[in-house]
């Protein structure tokens, strides 16, 4: 699920920007699990939702740029 996640931060789809807007919105808003799941103490998923966190600090895409 989390590898899901860091995939659909990763796609690009010009010709549907509102679409991919609204799915990396989506991965975005979960930041507060991710954060938990950094911590999980399991560490396959510690490790996964470590690179998610990551992820999203750093996710600048042309859909979501701020207007």
């Amino acid at each position: 699920m989390i590898q899901l996640l860091l995939t659909i931060l990763e796609q690009a789809n010009p010709p549907r920007l509102d679409v991919q807007y609204a799915a990396h919105r989506a991965v975005l808003d979960g930041r507060s699990l991710a954060d938990r799941l950094a911590g999980d103490g399991d560490d396959a998923v510690q490790a996964l939702a470590q690179d998610l966190v990551a992820a999203i600090d750093k996710h600048v895409c042309e859909a979501c740029r701020p207007t």
